[in-house]
């Protein structure tokens, strides 16, 4: 069954846009700290990666390369003392901890990790290669003294020695300090990205504030136009029916008077068929004078606050078909502003008279109950029923009080389908 829901206060929809907007731009906001933080630690790791090369190069064309002899090559103890003296003083308090010199048969010459010397292993990449960077394979034998549970950055390049022979020199560089290094870098791009981040976000805020307060006015005036919509509607009912009664009315109810008085006389001079005409048409003008009294009710009801809503609600069931049976169940609300009760009346009105006009209904259910909070009201019928999501002109009055019950802050919800009949439902705040 298709449901309509009028459950919104202008300051809910004034939320609701607001959301709309802000949510995407502070989704927006997240995604752009997210991509600067992704971004930041992908530049700081490159260049921290980019550093242990540099540092590789220059360890190898300043310690290395100047000491490659025939002293080196055999391992005479002298040449390898020398070359860890020149190296311990180069990386003292760096984060390179492994280094590796590797002649063209693959055999380490030297290392600052004697157990490694000597020994032959498949290179990781040719002496002619141009330099090779990564993480290090803790499943090649050469790294098996290097500690697993640490992560490890491995720059392997190839160098030449003074004879033209070449070698392969690698470093083995802690990856906790490329971490560190990444980790300065985004502190370091920290303030710039949160500057600009809150410059962001206050500019949406901003943005948000004016569109804000551009739907509340926009709201307020359209408030105001209903209502005096409302109010001329009910100046105008006021006044016909005010015409009808002081006019109409009084003068169907004088002629009633007249032809009865006009059906006893001839009753008396026996002409029973002028006195039979003249009573029907005095019959016929009390019903008029009757259904007009009702049309009246309908029109501009009594004062609610004195008449009471109950009383003014079943004044309306007069005016449903011969036929409909009505189911009421109502209690006189208490605690409820005029507005409430005004809007309460309306709706009434306004689903009633849609049953009297389009329903086709055989029987309605009319409730009206009250919590600590709130009042509910609801007709039910059995009709035809139809479709609410439709711009059918004949239920144009009820949309309006849509509207019109949304102005107070109260809700409205209107179930029906082609077939099933309808319930309209309408819950009012209690003061």
């Amino acid at each position: 069954m298709a449901e309509q829901d009028a459950g919104h206060t202008p300051r809910a929809v004034v939320r609701r846009e607001v959301l709309r907007f802000a949510i995407p731009g502070v989704i927006g906001v997240l995604l752009l700290a997210t991509a600067s933080l992704v971004v930041s630690v992908a530049v700081a790791r490159e260049q921290s990666v980019n550093d242990a090369r540099t540092t590789a190069e220059w360890l190898a064309r300043t310690v290395v390369e100047p000491r490659i002899d025939d002293g080196l090559k055999t391992g005479k103890p002298a040449r390898m003392a020398e070359l860890d003296a020149a190296f311990s003083a180069s990386i003292s308090g760096s984060d390179v901890k492994a280094i590796r010199l590797w002649n063209a048969d693959g055999v380490i010459i030297y290392s600052n990790d004697p157990r490694l010397i000597g020994e032959r292993f498949p290179m990781p990449s040719g002496i002619a290669d141009d330099p090779v960077q990564g993480m290090a394979d803790p499943d090649r034998p050469e790294n098996r003294y290097l500690d697993p549970q640490m992560d490890w950055v491995q720059v392997s390049l190839p160098v030449v020695g003074a004879d033209g022979s070449s070698y392969l020199f690698q470093i083995s560089k802690l990856q906790d300090s490329l971490r560190q290094e990444a980790r300065d870098v985004w502190v370091a791009f920290a303030p710039i990205i949160a500057g600009s981040l809150l410059l962001l976000t206050v500019l949406l805020v901003l943005l948000a504030v004016r569109m804000a307060r551009r739907i509340s006015a926009e709201l307020r005036a359209r408030e105001e136009l209903l209502q005096r919509a409302v109010d001329a509607s009910e100046t105008e009912r006021s006044r016909i029916a005010a015409d009808l009664h002081d006019g109409t009315v009084q003068h169907l109810a004088g002629l009633s008077f007249a032809l009865a008085g006009l059906a006893a006389r001839a009753e008396a001079a026996g002409d029973h068929d002028s006195a039979a005409l003249l009573s029907d048409a005095a019959g016929t003008t009390r019903t008029s004078v009757r259904e007009l009294r009702t049309l009246l009710v309908d029109i501009y009801p009594p004062n609610l606050e004195t008449s009471g809503l109950v009383p003014a609600i079943e004044d309306l069931l007069k005016g449903l078909p011969d036929g409909v049976v009505v189911d009421s169940s109502m209690a006189e609300p208490e605690d409820v502003d005029a507005r409430s009760r005004a809007a309460l009346y309306r709706v009434a009105r306004e689903a009633l008279a849609n049953v009297g006009k389009h329903a086709n209904a055989s029987h309605v259910v009319l409730r009206m109950q009250e919590n600590a909070k709130t009042v509910l009201l609801s007709v039910e019928d059995d009709g035809s029923g139809f479709d609410p999501d439709s711009q059918v002109s004949g239920h144009l009055g009820m949309r309006l009080m849509d509207e019109l019950v949304a102005m107070i802050g109260g809700r409205l919800t209107v179930r029906s389908a082609p077939g099933s009949g309808t319930t309209v439902t309408v819950e009012v705040d209690r003061r």
